[in-house]
């Protein structure tokens, strides 16, 4: 099992080099296929800060990063996330793992058909970006689809929109675990499992950005979009039985 979860993490990694925010999006709803949601969600919070962290250091995200659009962003996940946090700790684990799904698919078919919001940018429009993504953040795990698609629909530049989404991604995933640790949910059990699979991160993380220089973004997005919206559904289909 240890194999197969270190596969999953590997491959998460390299998709989250290549789009800024993929991590938790690729493993978090196929490790619920296999394990408890809110083991799943606490393990990816602290992986997915790993590989944010990573990504972090890179110049060209610090350089293009703009702080006008992340600061009003985060501080407004803010107020979501104790929302995210009671669904965490009392909804039913099958509402998890249909939660994770549901967004999972949602997200990878909306970029499929290439949907873009059109948004003004008001200071509404943010918040509201905001506080879904911290309600999803401490619930799922899957704080990046609100503000991919909010940052989507401001028009952003190519590299700015991926500066911000892995700011903002890893200041929001750091919150969560702070929050879930203070919690009591992060567990002795959960973080050696974490420690394991640091290295395959690592690995995985680095595989991606050699692949993205020799893999057309878009043919790298239709392939992990793709696999996503089968993922959702096969989720969504174990969480309804």
């Amino acid at each position: 099992m240890l194999i197969t979860i270190a596969l999953i993490i590997g491959v998460s990694a390299a998709a989250a080099a290549v789009t800024g925010f993929g991590f938790n999006l690729v493993s978090a709803p196929v490790l619920t296929l296999m394990y408890p949601p809110r083991l799943v969600v606490v393990l990816t919070l602290v992986l997915g800060l790993a590989s944010s962290g990573l990504l972090s250091l890179r110049q060209d995200i610090r350089r293009e990063v703009d702080w006008r659009v992340i600061r009003p962003l985060y501080l407004s996940s803010l107020a979501g996330m104790p929302i995210g946090l009671a669904l965490f700790a009392w909804g039913p684990a099958r509402l998890l793992k249909a939660a994770i799904a549901v967004v999972t698919a949602a997200f990878a078919i909306l970029m499929l058909t290439r949907f873009r919001p059109r948004l003004r940018g008001t200071l509404f429009e943010t918040m509201t970006a905001g506080f879904v993504s911290g309600i999803l953040s401490t619930s799922t795990s899957l704080n990046g689809p609100p503000i991919a698609l909010y940052l989507m629909a401001r028009g952003l530049a190519k590299n700015t929109f991926r500066a911000n989404m892995v700011v903002y991604v890893f200041l929001a995933t750091a919150t969560s675990v702070v929050l879930l640790a203070a919690g009591g949910s992060m567990t002795a059990a959960t973080l050696l499992l974490t420690a394991k699979l640091l290295p395959v991160l690592v690995a995985g993380f680095a595989a991606g950005v050699a692949v993205a220089r020799s893999l057309s973004d878009r043919a790298f997005e239709v392939t992990i979009l793709g696999f996503l919206v089968l993922v959702g559904l096969l989720g969504l289909g174990s969480a309804l039985r």
